[in-house]
């Protein structure tokens, strides 16, 4: 692919990505509108391992910034908060 084919890909990859995301203000987090999302990640990735591009796209990272991030503790578990809690699916059985 030439330059400027890299670069018009690039181009209605961000673009798509505007479309997307007016998609999820308009119809919500649906599992569908996501699974989109994904897609086009993967697809950008993709791209850019095929064409040797070490810089990710701005467009990607700002889709990301958003996102809840979940932090997993490394230490060891702790059962003390969980010592009330039911097992799901067996109900009371330390009642």
């Amino acid at each position: 692919m030439t330059n400027a084919e890299l670069t018009d890909l690039r181009g209605a990859l961000i673009k798509l990505r505007g479309s997307l995301e007016s998609l999820r203000l308009a119809d919500g987090d649906s599992p569908y509108v996501r699974r989109l999302m994904n897609d086009l990640d993967r697809f950008q990735l993709d791209m850019e391992d095929v064409t040797g591009a070490g810089v990710r796209s701005s467009a990607l990272y700002r889709s990301r910034r958003g996102r809840e991030v979940v932090r997993i503790s490394d230490g060891p578990y702790q059962h003390l908060p969980w010592q009330d809690a039911d097992d799901e699916g067996i109900g009371g059985h330390r009642r």
